[in-house]
């Protein structure tokens, strides 16, 4: 796939965490000391948290003490995980479904079971209705998902919130290239 200037090609890492789910609706699997670390990572796309004033003070408290930021990969989830090591339980796929899952996981991937839908890599759907020519295999139906539900809520929007639809229309590019 290229994204930009970026060629990207998706494949299944040797140590991804749902290379061991064998069907859509089984469990993640379990964390253990001997697990890769891609399992210990916790994923902040999709993470409930239940903030606080102390919690949030805790947090900024680790960030400053471990100075660790240069190191990490990815910054926010790298806190999260660190912070939060064995005090977080996986959840399952479908609740941030990597559109990627499609290609790399098909033994998991159910549209019935997709309850938030991650719209990874830089093709967002909301860039424009026409799908660029070099996107993975199954994203243009997905897109497709992201646009009928942009549609849905423009008409409501139009009629209930004009000014507010103005503002979201001035954040996507609605415009159909062919």
């Amino acid at each position: 796939m290229t994204l930009g200037l970026i060629s990207i090609s998706i494949r299944k890492p040797n140590n991804c965490a749902h290379g061991s789910v064998k069907y859509p609706t089984a469990p993640p699997p379990s964390i253990t000391d001997k697990s890769p670390r891609p399992y210990t990572q916790l994923n902040s796309g999709t993470v409930v948290l239940n903030p606080s004033s102390s919690l949030s003070k805790k947090i900024f408290d680790f960030l400053y003490e471990r100075g660790r930021v240069a190191e990490w990969i990815f910054p926010d989830q790298d806190l999260l995980s660190e912070y939060f090591k064995d005090k977080w339980r996986p959840i399952s796929w479908y609740y941030n479904a990597l559109r990627s899952l499609y290609t790399v996981h098909p033994v998991i991937w159910s549209e019935h079971e997709i309850r938030c839908l991650h719209y990874i890599f830089a093709d967002k759907p909301w860039r424009s209705r026409k799908m660029p020519s070099t996107s993975e295999a199954g994203f243009d139906v997905m897109n497709r998902w992201w646009w009928e539900r942009f549609d849905r809520l423009g008409e409501t929007m139009s009629r209930n919130d004009p000014e507010g639809w103005k503002l979201v229309l001035s954040n996507v590019n609605n415009v159909c290239v062919d």
